[in-house]
């Protein structure tokens, strides 16, 4: 008996399941049996939605910390503007992460979908961007 990707049920889960190794992106496309590369459990898809927020929050706020410290003319305050930076981009990842993880899980745990490992890639990309988009004052005004 073989299933694809989207019709695996929760009493499907191979018994000798195990969860991928992050980051374990690959292409569902055409594939007959689910081969490892899916995650079924909460845990799993909360760890896998907060590790890809946490690097494009990380990456983005690594970039703006970096070019405020170009624009800054003091050399003494480098260091702590990346610090502080790279911090609250840390905390929001991990606060915003840990809600769209949890919820975007509850989604699929409901339909009993298995979800493959380029959805909580998705979302951490989605997050970012939402931030990127949102700091704009006009767009904020809009939104």
């Amino acid at each position: 008996m073989t299933y694809s990707t989207f019709e695996v049920s929760l009493n499907t889960i191979p018994i000798d399941y195990a969860p991928p190794p992050f980051p374990s992106l690959y292409l569902p496309v055409n594939s007959v049996r689910y081969n490892g590369a899916l995650l079924f459990y909460h845990y799993d898809v909360w760890r896998f939605t907060v590790y890809w927020t946490l690097i494009f929050f990380a990456a983005f706020h690594g970039a703006a910390a970096l070019w405020a410290c170009l624009m800054h003319r003091r050399p003494a305050g480098f260091i702590w503007i990346l610090l502080v930076y790279v911090c609250f981009g840390g905390i929001q990842a991990f606060i915003s992460g840990s809600i769209v993880g949890l919820f975007v899980s509850g989604l699929y745990r409901a339909g009993t979908f298995g979800m493959t490992t380029w959805v909580p890639f998705v979302w951490g990309a989605t997050q970012i961007l939402f931030q990127v988009i949102g700091s704009y004052s006009m767009m904020s005004t809009l939104l």
